[in-house]
């Protein structure tokens, strides 16, 4: 078997997709040991204050050359430490509970709108475009969209706990001074934290600040507090107030300090790690250097003064806030755009600051120049825009397991590409469709519903029995275009459906997944797309009503569950009309590549519908680098003769998605026409699909 040890560890930081989830879990449980030094010394500065401070008052009246003891007792000071630690680890649990929802949380905590999906605002519009276009390319549901609409500073950060809950959200700045390309350049950022489990360790991170800081924002309060007694004398009261406010505060800013410094470290890796995965596509590098130069040149900067932005520091694409170095969450902005492999020169800087000072209304708001508002600068920048100056291409590579694997996780521009491709194919009524909470449910049925006229009747009679009329007449209304989809954009158009499920009650998704489970049974049985569709929607469903729960890689071992990646293996293997012996051929060479001394031989369990639901979620625990390995092998059953159908890649991209696994579109034959063709009417092989050769895949 293939050591894991492959992957590059021992303190190298990956930019690969697994690579990045090892490091994020690595990187989790830094900070909490980080974190437990912190508290620890907090701790023991606080026992140590308490007891100087005892010490100074028994001398200073003194008590204690009366006999009393000028130290507190030993089990004052255990008290005193044990009650301090709990109520740290309590705001911490209270304030990653409150976070528990989502992104969305976040948003409304620092007073971001939300964008609507069906918006009418032209620019706002551009900007839903771009989310979808890199959600697409990301193969990954598109994150809620926010603006912060009174920051002039060009910023942006996403927040959330996975792919489910994610949200994003821009500052007007963005929108008023960055070109398209230079707004997708930082969008994609982003999503490479999406993408890469970032945001579960951002989320974290509030809260262990929250608990550090508890004592330093406590003292805080009590010094700034409003006291006042009737009964009492209030200056003796105040004069304790302030003292105890005092020592809380200088105690608790060791941990104060200590907590920014951990989450400047954390926040800088993380950067850095998206900053170096970005370096392999040339015109994301590009649209990035852009942005961060204006950054840089104008007076605004990435500034944010809306609102309190240290404790979301650490999520920001550009510095909040003036920190030393120290406490610096981003590296400067000269050496992040010398890390993107481009020149800093202060004259471009220069230039651009200049050509910004003012701006006016585009002639052609849709022109390369010209910003998201359709602003351009008073004076010409004269190269200032990086892709002025620059042209080049992504190399394609010819499609095999390692580049399906090197693409995961990546949104590249030929993806990107492909994306725009598929939007523009749809009709619109299925893209309005996914711009509401009950036009997504309609469109999700319409995408189970099946080619042949003859099943359809007794399918729609089901969406009717579960659903109501009102659902099963939209659904009628979109099936002729659903059913006529390329088959590329199924799973971009499910995938762009999803979010809106967010807003439905529990026992409203309970019936969306009973009339799918309906559906796909209708004609006696289910093939594996139908399969894997219905538990996408399940699984995000899931997902969505307790995102802090949702797991996207466990401690298992792929060789402790071959038996599963086995059968796997064979029902991919089987499909798309391929004979019994091509199959075990297939399937043996998968086998052997990914697990030699595997052991098993080849067999398809004969109601394997029944039992694959468990298998998924079993493979779904996987640790990240035995993940890696197991989409590898299904790559290798895909790709065994060099020939692939669209079918084909949809289905091992869903597999994929199943696994949490976003494997981006890469099967970029201008065939996109291709339709279902009607299932046999026999439960024996499917049709044969018309194979087609592998397009290049770009990484």
């Amino acid at each position: 078997m293939r050591e894991s040890s492959e992957r590059p560890g021992n303190g190298r930081l990956s930019t690969d997709f697994f690579g990045r989830q090892d490091d994020a879990r690595r990187a989790t449980r830094r900070m909490l040991v980080l974190f437990a030094l912190a508290v620890v010394s907090v701790l023991v500065a606080l026992v140590g204050a308490l007891a100087l401070g005892k010490y100074a008052f028994m001398h200073y009246f003194g008590l204690a050359y009366a006999g009393y003891s000028p130290w507190p007792a030993t089990s004052t000071m255990v008290g005193i430490a044990i009650t301090a630690t709990v109520a740290m680890a309590w705001v911490s649990w209270m304030r990653i509970r409150e976070l528990g929802q989502g992104g969305a949380v976040v948003m409304e905590w620092i007073g971001a709108r939300e964008i609507a999906p069906d918006t009418t605002d032209l620019v706002h519009r551009r900007l839903n475009n771009i989310v979808q276009e890199m959600a697409i390319a990301s193969s990954i549901p598109p994150p809620d969209v926010y603006l912060l609409a009174h920051e002039h500073g060009i910023n942006a950060f996403v927040a959330g706990h996975g792919t489910t809950d994610a949200a994003i959200c821009v500052t007007r700045g963005c929108l008023e001074k960055l070109t398209r390309d230079e707004l997708q350049g930082v969008i994609a950022h982003e999503f490479s934290h999406i993408v890469h489990g970032d945001m579960r360790l951002n989320i974290r991170l509030i809260g262990l600040l929250a608990g550090v800081m508890f004592l330093a924002t406590t003292g805080r309060s009590l010094i700034y507090g409003d006291f006042s007694s009737g009964k009492k004398d209030p200056t003796f009261y105040m004069l304790g107030q302030y003292s105890i406010g005092l020592i809380l505060l200088c105690v608790g800013s060791i941990g104060h300090l200590a907590g920014r410094v951990v989450q400047a470290a954390v926040s800088r890796s993380r950067e850095f790690l998206a900053g170096a995965a970005a370096v392999q596509f040339t015109r994301q590098t590009l649209g990035l250097v852009g942005a961060l130069r204006k950054i840089q040149a104008l007076s605004t900067g990435s500034a944010l003064h809306g609102f309190d932005s240290s404790e979301v520091a650490h999520m920001l694409f550009g510095e909040g806030d003036r920190w030393s170095r120290l406490l610096a969450t981003h590296p400067a902005v000269p050496v992040r755009i010398r890390a993107l492999g481009m020149p800093y020169r202060e004259q471009d800087i220069a230039r651009i600051a200049n050509a910004w000072k003012t701006t006016v209304p585009a002639a052609d708001v849709n022109a390369r120049h010209a910003s998201i508002a359709g602003l351009v600068p008073s004076s010409p920048t004269m190269g200032g825009h990086a892709f002025d100056t620059i042209r080049t291409v992504e190399t394609p590579r010819a499609a095999t397991p390692q580049t399906v694997i090197a693409s995961i996780g990546h949104a590249t521009e030929t993806a990107v590409q492909t994306a725009k491709r598929l939007i523009s194919s749809v009709p619109a009524r299925l893209l309005d469709a996914a711009t509401t909470a009950t036009g997504a449910q309609a469109l999700i049925l319409s995408l189970a519903v099946g080619i042949e006229r003859g099943w359809r009747a007794a399918q729609l009679d089901g969406i009717e029995q579960h659903m109501g009329t009102a659902t099963r007449t939209q659904v009628e209304a979109l099936l002729d275009a659903s059913t006529r989809l390329a088959p590329m954009a199924r799973l971009p158009l499910l995938q762009l459906a999803l979010p809106r499920l967010r807003r439905m009650s529990r026992a409203q998704g309970q019936t969306l997944v009973q009339a799918l489970e309906a559906l796909v049974h209708a004609d006696g049985r289910i093939d594996l797309y139908e399969f894997c569709l219905v538990r996408l929607v399940r699984l995000h469903l899931a997902e969505t009503a307790h995102p802090a729960r949702a797991r996207f890689a466990g401690p298992a071992r792929l060789f402790d569950r071959r038996a599963d990646f086995a059968t796997l293996c064979a029902i991919l293997a089987g499909r798309g009309g391929v004979d019994g012996d091509a199959a075990r051929r297939i399937w043996q060479q998968a086998m052997d590549s990914t697990l030699p001394g595997h052991g098993l031989v080849h067999t398809v369990p004969p109601a394997w519908q029944s039992s694959l639901d468990a298998l998924l979620q079993r493979l779904d625990a996987l640790r990240p680098v035995d993940k890696e390995l197991a989409v590898e092998g299904l790559a290798t059953v895909v790709l065994a003769d060099q020939r692939v159908t669209v079918e084909e890649s949809e289905l091992l991209r869903l597999i994929c998605a199943c696994l949490h696994c976003p494997l981006p579109p890469f099967l970029t034959a201008g065939d996109s026409r291709d339709h279902r063709e009607p299932r046999p009417p026999s439960p024996a092989a499917e049709p044969d699909a018309r194979k087609l050769d592998v397009s290049p895949l770009s990484t």
